[in-house]
């Protein structure tokens, strides 16, 4: 068990990139980087910081899965969780930190993981079928 000692927003924004695996220099330079895009006043309630990075890491989750069919909130969980699968952290350069954007191949990676709940469908054409009166076949019937 490892204990955290939140001093100043940095280290807020710096515990929170290190829930996708970012260490050392790249967190560094991550932590930097969203604090500048971060809106003035920037607060120092963790809560709003998170939130604030949330949506920042939601428009980049809208630009890699644009057609996703999910909630605001299903999409970041998605987003992390794909990251998270194919190992975000280590595919990141401090480039694309800097400037808070994923290459083309860790977007790719990120869409083979992308979860669907359900089979896709597939649209086809149906064969006309026969509509019976069931209601007069048992009268005769009976």
């Amino acid at each position: 068990m490892a204990a955290l000692i939140i001093q100043n927003k940095e280290d807020i924004l710096s515990a929170y990139l290190k829930t996708f695996g970012f260490e050392g220099k790249k967190s560094d330079v991550l932590t930097a980087a969203l604090l500048q895009k971060l809106p003035e006043p920037v607060s120092k309630n963790g809560e709003e910081l998170i939130a604030h990075a949330d949506k920042i890491i939601l428009k980049i989750a809208k630009n890699i899965f644009k057609n996703a069919k999910l909630d605001n909130a299903q999409l970041l969980a998605q987003f992390k969780l794909c990251f998270l699968l194919c190992g975000g952290a280590d595919m990141c350069t401090l480039d694309n930190l800097k400037k808070i954007e994923f290459s083309a191949d860790l977007a790719e990676q990120m869409k083979k993981h992308f979860v669907i709940n359900a089979p896709q469908y597939h649209m086809s054409t149906m064969k006309p079928q026969k509509i019976e009166n069931f209601r007069a076949k048992k009268k005769k019937n009976d």
